[in-house]
């Protein structure tokens, strides 16, 4: 009997002792503190370096001011002194200042001044002009110009080709680029290159190529279809094929 007794007892020790470990393994506490704790990413903390822009300048009694622009800083060299400056607020120009000296940067000149809070200080270097005027940004729509007839053009002819903007139906094509090549001793194709201003293009219009091919002032070939170009998916290259054209067409 008595050994009966304590074989139910361990029973229920045995099943309490079950329970509560089924408790801990449901328990949302429980699985927060087993979990393995996530796995972190390194950071990387290393910046890249900054790309200089160098521009020189000639100023006012021939002296010379070196200054190195990138990423809102700039890099000024005077007569022996560095003077490492930050961009600063401006209406006009572009500001730079290390708290003591201002270059400031208008156009193709600028000047170094002190730095006061009445931007009135002493006159460092002045009337200082950039040595190479900086080039208008351009980008270009390359390509060549061919026809499929087996002729050959004399050193004379003249290849016309424009790029245009053509968004408007009812209006006459905005001329935007064009180049003009004498054939000289070459055959076709030919290669050209139209240099345009990446800031007058509209990615909302619509852009096109063509060609024309004159000999004293004759047309020979034209474009007969459309070559887009630049907005709207299309690419900057286009390889034109030329129709001959008719006795009875107007080269204009």
């Amino acid at each position: 009997m008595a050994t009966m007794r304590a074989a139910f007892i361990l029973l229920g020790v045995g099943l309490c002792l079950g329970a509560k470990i089924r408790s801990q393994e449901a328990s949302p506490a429980a699985q927060t503190q087993d979990a393995a704790p996530a796995k972190q990413e390194p950071h990387n903390n290393i910046r890249p370096a900054i790309r200089w822009k160098q521009f020189e300048y000639t100023c006012e009694g021939g002296a010379k001011v070196s200054v190195y622009l990138g990423e809102a800083m700039a890099k000024v060299l005077y007569e022996g002194h560095k003077y490492l400056m930050k961009q600063t607020m401006s209406a006009d120009g572009n500001r730079y200042s290390d708290g003591e000296v201002v270059w400031w940067g208008k156009g193709e000149g600028g000047f170094l001044q002190e730095d006061t809070p009445e931007w009135n200080g002493k006159m460092i270097a002045k009337d200082c002009k950039l040595d190479k005027p900086a080039e208008t940004p351009t980008d270009v729509v390359s390509g060549s110009v061919t026809y499929l007839q087996r002729m050959a053009l004399p050193p004379n002819a003249i290849i016309e080709v424009k790029l245009q903007d053509v968004s408007q139906a009812d209006a006459p094509a905005k001329l935007v680029a064009e180049q003009t090549i004498t054939l000289g001793n070459r055959q076709v194709p030919v290669l050209f290159e139209l240099k345009f201003d990446p800031a007058k293009i509209d990615p909302r219009h619509s852009y096109s190529v063509s060609a024309k091919i004159t000999v004293d002032n004759e047309l020979r070939f034209i474009t007969e279809q459309a070559y887009p170009v630049l907005s709207l998916g299309n690419t900057s290259h286009v390889d034109i094929i030329l129709k001959q054209a008719t006795k009875n067409r107007n080269p204009k």
